[in-house]
């Protein structure tokens, strides 16, 4: 898997879609899309990640200061 790949997962990831969407949308396999969420903290649903990494990136901002 390339960097862009992966950056890509992560784009797709947030925009809501499974596994199965990701790996056509990038011609990979789901299992690799999905092991490559397991070990980044993306697993689970499409729509549950997206709701859990916007969580968190809100965290992240607001805990910086002058953010």
């Amino acid at each position: 898997m390339t960097k862009e790949q992966a950056e890509r997962i992560r784009e797709l990831r947030m925009q809501g879609k499974g596994y199965k969407a990701v790996a056509s949308a990038l011609g990979l396999s789901r299992d690799i899309v999905r092991n490559y969420c397991k070990v980044n903290g993306m697993e689970g649903y499409g729509e549950a990640v997206k709701l859990n990494l916007e969580k968190e990136m809100a965290e992240k901002s607001a805990a910086m200061p002058g953010a």
